[in-house]
């Protein structure tokens, strides 16, 4: 634990590096920044991915030193961990973001977003691994695999949990259910598990990626063609070593295929058939499935996919803006991420709209190229989060007034709401942290920042306080 002096000059240096660096800014790179180490030699960081870490780096080095040297007096050598590993000057195994051009800085003075690391874009098969079965043959998408899957904090146990049912040799759950809105990366990491499975898979270990509809219409067919396709069709799948069923939603209602699903899990029990199943939402509630279904996939290891938050989001654009051959400008790629999408799709084809307006027209990428291209996109028509329509968002869902948000009292549930509104009026307008505190009845920048941190904390543990964002969010982006 640091000691208390240490976390004071944090504080300090914090306020130093806000004072330099917009709200936006200061909110994606440095409000989830933790000192880890500081001495009269050195400043070490602890950053939440290597993404992070590139970034800083790259593009604001000089901000933190000179933050540093300000308060603590003399220039110290920066360090930065991630992972539990130590770089020295930021210094990473994979090769940071390439440094802002001399063009690029002539051009209003913005860098050039940089790519992903190496691991984060290495390239993938065009086609599916030989012992990757699929229903009718259904190829796996281009690119959706392990490497490029972005990992942010709302998708990180997910992702995890799926590689190492994929690739461990022993895991503590053999069925892992992955639930999620529409949009937030399902299909991707369950195709990306099916690759990685195949890859380490001995010979004779038999792989498979199905979607519910897929699998619903094959049962259908097989048994419209006798005994004998029906027997075929059971032999076909139950003789399986790791599936990945995508979009058991679609199941529901369909009372035939859904025993037919539950005498196959009964075989892959039998056979120890490690198992990774994806829907729209958790079983029992809206899915409408068998309740022996129910009852058989309430035993398994359930995980939530949640809506990427904007670092995450801005490391999508630029991965998938790689793939593509492009490299943005930071400021189109900050666009980019800053839509209020509900989920990566509208992302993705916000970007596609961008990239190939400008190529259309023989024009590079610009934000005001890209604030054309989405002109009429809905995206741009979806109405913005103000303070005032935060603030009464709040006092909506919580059944509290605004007096109440502004007022000394602190009673547990008032204090969760106004800790709430100081997390959403940070992540959603260019408020300064005093511009916040002036909003909630003239506190100071020192509880708002307290108030954000504390949230962040709350919300990575408690479900409920997920929930809550959750539902604010969705309610902002109507």
């Amino acid at each position: 634990m640091l000691p208390a002096k240490a976390v004071t000059l944090w504080q300090a240096v914090l306020e130093k590096i806000e004072q330099k660096t917009t709200a936006q800014q200061f909110a994606t790179w440095f409000r989830n920044l933790q000192l880890a180490e500081l001495d009269e030699q050195r400043v070490v960081l602890r950053v939440p991915s290597k993404f992070h870490r590139d970034w800083i780096v790259t593009y604001y080095r000089d901000v933190v030193e000179e933050s540093v040297a300000t308060v603590r007096g003399g220039a110290r050598e920066l360090h930065h961990e991630e992972g539990g590993r130590e770089g020295a000057n930021g210094r990473a195994s994979a090769p940071p973001p390439s440094a802002p051009t001399k063009s690029a800085k002539a051009e209003g003075g913005r860098p050039q977003a940089a790519a992903p690391s190496a691991s984060g874009s290495a390239p993938t098969s065009t086609t599916k691994p030989s012992n990757v079965r699929t229903c009718g043959d259904l190829p796996l998408t281009e690119g959706y695999d392990l490497q490029r899957f972005v990992l942010g904090p709302s998708n990180q146990l997910a992702a995890a949990a799926a590689k190492s049912l994929a690739t461990a040799p022993q895991v503590d759950f053999a069925t892992l259910f992955i639930v999620g809105a529409t949009g937030t990366g399902k299909t991707h990491l369950l195709q990306a598990a099916a690759r990685a499975a195949a890859a380490k898979a001995e010979p004779g270990r038999q792989v498979a990626y199905v979607r519910g509809e897929n699998f619903v219409n094959e049962f259908v067919t097989a048994c419209a063609q006798g005994a004998e396709a029906a027997s075929r069709f059971r032999d076909r799948w139950r003789g399986l070593d790791f599936v990945c069923f995508d979009d058991l939603q679609l199941l529901a209602g369909k009372t035939g295929t859904q025993a037919e699903l539950i005498h196959t899990l009964n075989a892959w029990g039998d056979r120890g058939t490690r198992l990774l199943f994806a829907a729209s939402c958790a079983p029992g509630e809206t899915l409408n499935l068998d309740p022996t279904l129910q009852a058989r996939l309430s035993g398994a290891y359930r995980v939530g996919l949640r809506t990427p938050d904007r670092e995450t989001r801005l490391a999508m654009v630029v991965a998938k803006a790689k793939l593509r051959g492009e490299t943005l400008p930071v400021d189109v790629a900050e666009f980019l991420a800053e839509l209020p999408s509900n989920n990566v799709r509208e992302l993705e084809g916000a970007l596609t709209s961008v990239i190939a307006g400008a190529k259309l027209i023989g024009a590079p990428v610009t934000l005001k190229s890209a604030r054309a291209a989405l002109h009429d996109d809905t995206l741009l028509q979806r109405p913005s989060s103000s303070p005032d329509r935060i603030l009464k968002a709040i006092c909506h869902h919580f059944e509290v007034t605004v007096a109440d948000l502004c007022s000394p009292r602190r009673p547990q549930a008032l204090s969760f709401a106004r800790q709430a509104a100081m997390f959403l009026l940070r992540e959603r307008t260019e408020l300064s942290l005093s511009e916040i505190g002036a909003q909630l009845g003239g506190r100071d920048h020192t509880t708002i920042l307290h108030g954000i941190r504390k949230i962040d904390e709350v919300a990575a543990t408690d479900s409920r306080a997920r929930e809550h964002l959750s539902r604010l969010r969705a309610q902002l982006e109507r």
